[in-house]
């Protein structure tokens, strides 16, 4: 075979090695994070009135799949919390004490550019983002895979980064951009731990609340 034949056939194939090569991280995500866990993100987020920080602590069931998030900021958020179950999003709303209930393909998590089911089920999330690897990169956490994307109509954003730690396969950042490449958030996952969580921690709400369903 001729030199530029295997130039043309090395271009051809290498889509196809970094497909396969996301998949198998997909799957050590997957495995890694079966079991429940917390963690806080943190970071900052455009908001309507310039950056504003945000820090929010995650809890997760992943076989159950359900999820919840504690605002802590900004002060816009602070005292709000969402709950992910498998076909709802709960969005509770300190100042005015309600729970607003609605199907989880109608409704969005309060001011994240994500949703949590993303730090632990990224295969889910390449449903709104095709990846692609980008390469390794040296973080303060460790070497880590750099995952980038362009996310579907309506999501919010255009382009994603990932990067999901090597030593221990989970995401621990998340870059979101608009189309002129704005970086509309930059959130980092720290503080992560395995841990004891039942359904019923995660759920719960104020009694005194009023629940709204739409």
């Amino acid at each position: 075979m001729r030199r530029p034949e295997i130039l043309w056939l090395c271009v051809l194939l290498f889509p196809l090695a970094l497909a396969q090569t996301v998949a198998e991280i997909l799957d050590r995500v997957e495995k890694n994070l079966s079991e429940p866990w917390q963690a806080v993100v943190q970071g900052t987020l455009q908001g309507p009135s310039g950056k504003e920080e945000l820090r929010a602590q995650v809890f997760a069931i992943p076989k159950e799949n359900l999820f919840r998030i504690e605002f802590l900021k900004p002060a816009s958020l602070e005292g709000n919390f969402t709950v992910i179950t498998e076909k709802e999003v709960w969005n509770y709303l300190y100042l005015t004490n309600q729970l607003v209930i609605a199907p989880k393909e109608k409704t969005q998590v309060q001011g994240l550019g994500f949703s949590p089911q993303g730090l632990g089920d990224l295969k889910a999330l390449t449903e709104r983002v095709s990846l692609r690897l980008w390469g390794e990169e040296r973080l303060p956490e460790g070497a880590a895979w750099r995952l980038v994307g362009r996310a579907k109509e309506g999501q919010g954003f255009a382009e994603m980064e990932l990067y999901v730690l090597k030593a221990d396969p989970r995401p621990i950042r998340f870059v979101f951009k608009d189309e002129a490449g704005k970086v509309l958030a930059e959130l980092k996952v720290a503080e992560f731990k395995r841990a004891n969580l039942a359904p019923a921690q995660l759920k719960r709400y104020p009694k005194d609340a009023q629940v709204v369903r739409r």
